[in-house]
């Protein structure tokens, strides 16, 4: 039986996510952009791995850190949900599925790591810094950012709010990975950092960021300087990742004027239709070097990330990171961690930043952070006023030592 074919998607996924979460193992919802079906992973155990490879053999789902000397984790394909049904990888324990207690647990939190809650007045005063390190220090672009505190209704359900995600926002990659000793990590992302089908390789430069207008109109969106000098820095930054990794015939369109969960970014596409006798590696070799961003992170990169370090106040932790499925259906396709939230007990950490450059004013980016933040309030906000569960969702509790290196 195909589970994510039943009427209601919900409880097949929660049927999954629940029966996944009482083994104590990792896992990974998801949805792709443009799809209707998401697909669930489950892992007994995640690994910790150094690297990232695009040529993974293995099928799974990879979340990394924004920080290069972090581990990210591999989550093996143990047990898989999509629209073909549940599939088992040999030597596991089947997952039994069934209709989900009211007081099953719901996600796991980890110990509390700080955040930088900033009001209006501490981030406006921490973008007048970034300009100024801009301008004396010679570079094009810092980006930075904040952490906002939200406050869980009692009946949280990140299975619920994961569906409303996926309904409000059918251009983004939407994404809910726990894993024991880590926690809970729910997102909507606009950015695709790289896809690999085949030996053909595709990203996107995103920058710039607008409401969406009233009338969903795209062409009467009208782009300032600061923007198109912005998506511009990161195109070319693209373009510079794709030479030294030794891509051939580049193929680049845009930038265009494009709509993601209420809000409008400029986007160039590009692509490499590589030959069959291509560097099988090149697709590892353009990850490392695209990671971090300069949509996340700045242009030059280290320069921007020593002031990020010295100047932000907080560990980013997986927001700014990238995430997503390798080796699933004949592709792999990672994402920028963005719009996204880490969940604790009883409140949720909000992640949002801003680009900036010499040409940026400081109360602009504390409204458009502002507008990035209704993305997943906004969705918290409906999954509050259509839940029913009679009995408070229960998270879990795990010790880091739980997650094997």
């Amino acid at each position: 039986m195909s589970e994510l074919q039943l009427n209601n998607p919900m409880i097949s996924l929660e049927a999954f996510y629940v029966a996944a979460l009482e083994r104590g193992y990792a896992v990974a919802l998801w949805r792709q952009p443009g799809t209707l079906l998401p697909v669930a992973l489950a892992a007994s155990a995640a690994r910790h791995i150094e690297r990232v490879r695009m040529t993974e053999s293995r099928p799974g789902f990879v979340f990394a850190p924004f920080a290069e000397d972090r581990p990210s984790l591999f989550l093996p394909a143990h047990h898989l949900l999509d629209r073909d049904g549940l599939h088992t990888a040999q030597g596991q324990i089947p997952l039994t599925l069934a209709q989900p207690a009211h007081n099953a647990p719901r996600w796991y939190t980890a110990p509390d790591a700080p955040h930088s809650a900033l009001a209006a007045p501490a981030f406006q005063q921490l973008v007048a810094d970034a300009i100024h390190f801009i301008r004396t220090a010679h570079i094009a672009k810092v980006v930075v950012s904040r952490t906002a505190p939200v406050q869980l209704p009692p009946d949280f359900d990140p299975v619920a709010l994961f569906i409303v995600l996926c309904r409000r926002y059918p251009n983004a990659f939407v994404s809910l990975v726990t894993v024991p000793g880590v926690g809970a990590w729910l997102g909507a992302s606009p950015e695709l950092l790289l896809r690999k089908r085949g030996q053909a390789l595709s990203t996107v430069a995103l920058a710039g960021t607008r409401p969406l207008p009233a009338d969903d109109s795209l062409a009467s969106v009208v782009w300032g300087a600061k923007e198109q000098d912005e998506q511009e820095m990161v195109s070319a930054y693209i373009r510079t990742v794709f030479d030294s990794a030794g891509a051939k015939q580049v193929v680049e369109e845009g930038p265009a004027t494009i709509a993601a969960g209420g809000m409008v970014h400029l986007q160039t596409r590009f692509a490499v239709e590589a030959a069959g006798d291509a560097d099988p590696a090149l697709a590892d070799n353009v990850l490392d070097r695209l990671h971090p961003t300069s949509a996340v992170c700045g242009m030059p990169r280290n320069e921007a990330l020593q002031f990020i370090q010295a100047r932000e106040g907080y560990d980013r932790g997986f927001y700014s990171g990238y995430l997503g499925p390798v080796n699933i259906d004949g592709a792999s396709t990672l994402y920028v961690n963005l719009r996204c939230m880490q969940v604790r007990t009883t409140t949720a950490a909000l992640f949002v930043g801003a680009g900036i450059t010499a040409k940026s004013d400081p109360a602009a980016e504390w409204r458009e952070t502002e507008l990035k933040a209704r993305t997943i309030l906004d969705a918290i906000a409906e999954t509050n006023s259509v839940t029913t569960s009679p009995e408070p969702a229960r998270s879990v509790d795990f010790h880091p030592e739980a997650l094997p290196v």
